[in-house]
């Protein structure tokens, strides 16, 4: 599904004006992020710069870890969409990690925001949550191939560890693709 017809996150769907509300108001999240970081978000700022009451704001998202979340998802959408590279599995598997790294380097605080936003408890957050761990995972198998059910369960742990290491900064983007390349060697091993 596009903006146009839902959040995603399983609040109220979208047609017309309502996406481009939605748009806006993920514009603006996007936008005071970048400026105040996560800490200093405010939902109030966002409505302000979106043009938006704070009632329609949360009629589409319920906290600002649900609009970070949102936000990050569709990053990871659109990544996802592109065509894989082509070659071995760990070729593959090097150039997923090395455009993952890319894609949270681009937006460094919305990397950093979104591996706080998406521990959120909320449910709105969890349903986001669970689509962007669905498509990691999925455009992570697919480039490793056709290996045991185990194999591909140690990766998508591996993933989503080093994501939330590189976003409390424990080391660089570049460096969780290089450690993710090589825990794809040790497990992929013959």
């Amino acid at each position: 599904m596009d903006a146009a017809t839902s959040t995603d996150g399983g609040r109220r769907a979208l047609r017309g004006r309502a996406a481009e509300t939605v748009e806006r108001l993920l514009d603006a999240g996007l936008e005071v992020l970048c400026e105040q970081g996560f800490e200093q978000l405010s939902m109030r700022e966002v409505c302000r710069r979106a043009g938006v009451t704070h009632a329609t704001a949360y009629g589409y998202f319920s906290a600002k870890e649900h609009l970070v979340s949102e936000i990050y998802w569709r990053r990871v959408r659109a990544w996802c969409e592109t065509p894989l590279a082509d070659g071995t599995p760990l070729e593959r598997l090097d150039a997923v990690f090395a455009e993952l790294a890319a894609l949270s380097a681009a937006e460094p605080e919305l990397s950093i925001a979104a591996s706080a936003a998406v521990l959120s408890r909320d449910p709105d957050v969890g349903r986001v949550r669970t689509r962007i761990g669905a498509a990691m995972s999925a455009r992570t198998r697919r480039a490793a191939g056709d290996y045991p059910a185990d194999v591909l369960t140690a990766l998508d742990i591996a993933v989503s560890g080093a994501m939330v290491q590189a976003g409390m900064g424990y080391f660089s983007y570049p460096e969780m693709a290089n450690r993710l390349s090589s825990i794809a060697r040790l497990v992929l091993r013959p």
